[in-house]
C-alpha cells in the first residue's frame, strides 16, 4: 500500500497542536509573557496532539503488521524506523544543552540518553534496577508507550490474528480502567507500567483501519465508541472533553469522507508530517531556551508572535534531519546487519 497522504496530514496537525501547548503553556514560569496565553483554548489542550499521533499508529501499526510475515521482522523494521532520527536528535539534545541554557528541564546527566535510545520508560529503570534516571526530553514519554503497544500489539496479532490482537489491546485499557476505578494497587501499577490507560487510543485507531479497508460501519462505530470510553474520565473537564472530540472528529473524517481527504493533503501540512517526529523529538526544550533568546533580542515583537522564529529553526533542522541525517544513518544500520552471520539477518530480513 502506498503512502497515505491524509496520515501525514494529521501528523502534521498533531505536531502543531503540541508545538502550542509548548510555547504558549506549559512552561509558563520560563517565557516572557508568562500565564498571558495559558487559558486560550487552542493552546490550553494542545497536549491531546498526542492522543491524535496515538490514533494514527492504532491505524498504521495494523497496516504495518500485515506486511510483515513474523513478530520479529515487525519489530526490526519499527526500530529502524524510530531509532536513526532518535539517534541524531539524542546527539543534537545533549550537545546543544550548555548553549540552551534555559531548558525547562535544565542541563540533563550522561544518563540520560539512555531511555530514549533504548526506548525504555525511566520508570521501569527505577523499579527493576533502583535507579531514577530522567529522560533527555519530557516528551520521550509517548515513544515509551509506542514501544509497549508495538510488542503487545505485534505479538498478539502473530499469535491470534488481528480482530483477536485488537480484542486483547482492548481489554488490557479495560483492565487499566477498572484498577484505576476501583484503586486495586497491584493491579494499577502493572497496568501503569505497561500504559494500558492509553490503549483504547491504539484500539480506536486500529478499528478505523479496518473500516479504512474493509468499509464496514460496524469497524467505525466501534472506533468512535471505544474513543469515547476512552474520553469518559475527561467528563469532569467539559472543556477538554469537547477538545477530545474535535481532536476524534479530525481523525475519522478524512477516513470516512473521501472527498475531505483534499483538505489534510495541503502542503503545509504534509509539511509538519514530513518533519513530525525529529521535531516532536528536539523541541521542547529547544523551543523555550530559544524564546527566551529571542525575548533578550530587545525587538519589537508582539508576544504571540514570539516563538515564531524559533519554531522556524528547529523546522528547518528537523527537516534537514529527515531529508539527509536519517536516511544516511538508516542505510549505515542496514549495511552494518547485512554484514552479520546470514541466519542473523534472514532472521530480521526473511526472502520474500
Amino acid at each position: 500500500m502506498n503512502r497515505i497522504q491524509f496520515l501525514d496530514g494529521l501528523r502534521g496537525i498533531a505536531i502543531l497542536l503540541v508545538i502550542c501547548f509548548h510555547s504558549y503553556t506549559r512552561w509558563p514560569k520560563f517565557v516572557p509573557y508568562g500565564y498571558q496565553f495559558s487559558d486560550f483554548y487552542l493552546f490550553k489542550y494542545g497536549y491531546l496532539g498526542v492522543q491524535l499521533f496515538f490514533l494514527i499508529s492504532g491505524f498504521v501499526i495494523l497496516m504495518s503488521l500485515e506486511k510483515n510475515k513474523t513478530f520479529i521482522q515487525f519489530i526490526y523494521k519499527r526500530w529502524l524506523r524510530l531509532f536513526p532520527a532518535m539517534l541524531i536528535a539524542t546527539i543534537l539534545v545533549y550537545s546543544t544543552t550548555q548553549f540552551l541554557q534555559e531548558r525547562p528541564s535544565g542541563i540533563p546527566e550522561l544518563n540520560a540518553i539512555i531511555p530514549g535510545l533504548f526506548f525504555i520508560e525511566p520508570s521501569w529503570i527505577k523499579t527493576f534496577l533502583g535507579i531514577k534516571i530522567n529522560p533527555l526530553e519530557g516528551a520521550f514519554w509517548s515513544l515509551f508507550v509506542e514501544f509497549k503497544f508495538y510488542f503487545i500489539f505485534g505479538i498478539s496479532y502473530f499469535l491470534m490474528g488481528k480482530i483477536k490482537a485488537i480484542a486483547i489491546i482492548f481489554m488490557l485499557f479495560i483492565i487499566a480502567i477498572f484498577a484505576e476505578f476501583f484503586q486495586i494497587k497491584y493491579l494499577n501499577t502493572f497496568s501503569h507500567l505497561l500504559s494500558f490507560e492509553y490503549f483504547g487510543w491504539f484500539t480506536s485507531g486500529s478499528l478505523a483501519y479496518l473500516y479504512f479497508v474493509n468499509n464496514q460501519f460496524k469497524y467505525i462505530s466501534l472506533c468512535v465508541l471505544v474513543s469515547f470510553i476512552e474520553m469518559f474520565k475527561y467528563l469532569h473537564d467539559i472543556s477538554a472533553l469537547l477538545y477530545f472530540i474535535f481532536i476524534l472528529a479530525l481523525f475519522i473524517t478524512p477516513i470516512c469522507f473521501e472527498k475531505t481527504r483534499i483538505l489534510f493533503k495541503n502542503k503545509l501540512l504534509l509539511f509538519f508530517g514530513l518533519i513530525s517526529y525529529p521535531l516532536y523529538l528536539i523541541h521542547e526544550n529547544a523551543l523555550i531556551s530559544l524564546i527566551c533568546k529571542t525575548n533578550q533580542l530587545g525587538l519589537p515583537i508582539p508576544n504571540l508572535l514570539i516563538p515564531i522564529l524559533p519554531v522556524l529553526v528547529l523546522c528547518i533542522i528537523s527537516y534537514v534531519i529527515v531529508t539527509y541525517f536519517e536516511p544516511f544513518v538508516s542505510k549505515t544500520i542496514q549495511k552494518i546487519i547485512l554484514k552479520l552471520p546470514s541466519k542473523f539477518v534472514l532472521f530480521l530480513i526473511p526472502k520474500t
